[in-house]
């Protein structure tokens, strides 16, 4: 669970980034960084072609 205080810091990274790339939706800004955590955390498996 998420606290009162992560949420503001996750929410201020969010918002920071959109000021970067204003064309990004804030959805989007939020599942990239979802999935950068997943990345970090080792949840996912290199895509194998063919």
């Amino acid at each position: 669970m998420t606290t009162n205080e992560e949420y503001k810091e996750n929410l201020d990274k969010i918002n920071r980034i959109r000021q970067d790339n204003p064309d990004l939706s804030c959805e989007f800004v939020r599942q990239l960084l979802i999935a950068q955590e997943e990345v970090a955390a080792g949840k996912v498996e290199p895509f194998k072609f063919g």
